[in-house]
């Protein structure tokens, strides 16, 4: 199909697939650690779509590499 092997074919799909996860979710949350049990925090919304979006290319760019 475009000159790509089996694996190089997944991670692009895969990076596709976080980035358009990370641009249609509407919240990203962090657990941390508290003092009586763990505290759900949430994150800005341009932070987490950030971080996806950031591995996603990079999942892009080792596939076609």
């Amino acid at each position: 199909m475009l000159g790509l092997e089996p694996n190089d074919l997944l991670l692009v799909t895969l990076g596709i697939a976080t980035l358009v996860f990370g641009l249609v979710s509407s919240s990203f949350h962090v657990r941390l650690p508290g003092a009586t049990n763990q505290v759900k925090m949430s994150l800005p919304r341009w932070f987490g779509r950030l971080w996806f979006i950031g591995f996603g290319i990079l999942l892009i760019y080792l596939g076609i590499r």
